[in-house]
């Protein structure tokens, strides 16, 4: 009988989030009869124990390393480099997969050092535009190009993002595979919330317009652009709602900027939730105003729901929505042109529910969590 390849796979963080997902979804579903699987990740808040069940239920070993953190600190990432090195080293891993900027390079170099055979990146997007200033960009290029070198693959979640990191000069196009991030389709599909009671739950009328997002409350994330660009929208639907699902560091600059622009009876900032599809499925619109995006998992839930999106173009997100046919793109950092989309779509229900037929339509075994982890499989044999 073949022996079970011994996979690590390292994130920074499992705070809610695609990138959390994606790596919970892989170390979940990966055949447990072919793969011994750990996971190692750092300081993560769980407060209501969301992550733990989740490790728990599918059996996941796991160690934390609480030094591992998302900003840079060199005490930090020193000592959480030799902490990694020293579990590579002791768990004699056949293949280290690293998820994320901070934790592939410290977790790849770590594994390098350990004499690990393969070595596998997932970036989960990147960080060349969008999140530091001009000079922090150029050093984060070149550690991720530095760090290609001993990589044997770097797992893009779009095409797009294989072109870019190709573009930025990371490494040559053979270094790369794309693989779009699955998502569990059927909870979304399958759900039977009705609208009206799911915005009774939020304390909003049953009837008049409801558009929002769920997200990080994060710069990159683009919400500030997209709160700016709501007082042109209820000039015309002055009866409008607009959801915001998420938590983060923006969260007071955001409730400033509310109160600014006296938005206080539209916007809701409603903080983070596990049901996803019960805070889909009180909106007419989904808006996904991101500045940098690896592929937006948010997208795919929301078209299981039939949902029209208005999207940046920005990262992998016109993989997944195609403009004028399951929703609208926009530049990003454009109030402007993201409040003309929305009042676009308010005012034509019959293109905006045509829509969110084809954005349901478009959805096929390619976006499911398990076609996703079949192809990280046969990845995994096919590097050892």
């Amino acid at each position: 009988m073949k022996k079970r390849l011994k996979v690590l796979h390292i994130i920074t963080r499992l705070d809610k989030g695609g990138s959390s997902e994606n790596t919970l979804l892989t170390a979940s579903g990966l055949d447990k009869g072919r793969f011994d699987v750990t996971l190692v990740f750092g300081k993560t808040k769980d407060p209501d124990g969301r992550v733990r069940r989740a490790l728990s239920d599918n059996g996941i070993n796991y160690r934390v390393v609480p030094r591992l953190v998302r900003q840079l600190d060199p005490w930090s990432d020193l000592t959480a480099f030799l902490r990694l090195y020293a579990i590579i080293k002791r768990g004699d891993f056949d293949i280290v997969h690293t998820h994320t900027s901070k934790a592939g390079i410290l977790g790849r170099w770590a594994a390098k050092l350990a004499g690990v055979k393969v070595i596998i990146h997932t970036p989960h997007g990147h960080i060349f535009y969008g999140y530091f200033g001009p000079v922090r960009n150029r050093l984060f290029i070149m550690l991720e190009r530095f760090t290609a070198h001993i990589t044997d693959r770097i797992i893009t979640l779009t095409q797009r993002g294989k072109d870019e990191h190709v573009k930025f000069g990371i490494s040559k196009a053979d270094k790369f595979v794309s693989i779009y991030s699955g998502v569990e389709l059927e909870k979304f599909i399958n759900s039977n919330y009705d609208p009206a009671q799911a915005r009774e739950s939020l304390g909003i009328p049953p009837n008049g317009p409801v558009i929002g997002t769920i997200t990080r409350l994060e710069p990159v994330k683009g919400n500030m652009y997209f709160i700016e660009a709501i007082p042109q929208v209820i000039k015309i639907f002055p009866d409008l709602k607009v959801i915001i699902t998420g938590d983060g560091a923006q969260k007071r600059a955001m409730e400033n900027k509310i109160k600014e622009l006296s938005l206080s009876r539209n916007v809701i900032l409603r903080g983070a939730t596990n049901d996803a599809p019960g805070a889909l499925s009180a909106l007419d619109i989904f808006v996904l105003p991101s500045l940098n995006e690896g592929m937006g998992r948010c997208l795919l839930e929301a078209m299981a729901l039939s949902k029209p999106i208005i999207a940046t173009d920005v990262g992998g997100v016109s993989e997944i929505v195609e403009n004028g046919v399951n929703g609208i793109l926009v530049p990003p950092k454009d109030p402007d042109a993201l409040a003309q989309a929305i009042i676009s779509l308010l005012g034509n229900k019959a293109r905006a529910d045509g829509m969110g037929k084809s954005g349901k339509g478009k959805l096929n075994r390619f976006f499911s969590a398990q076609a996703m982890v079949e192809k990280i499989e046969a990845l995994y044999e096919e590097l050892t």
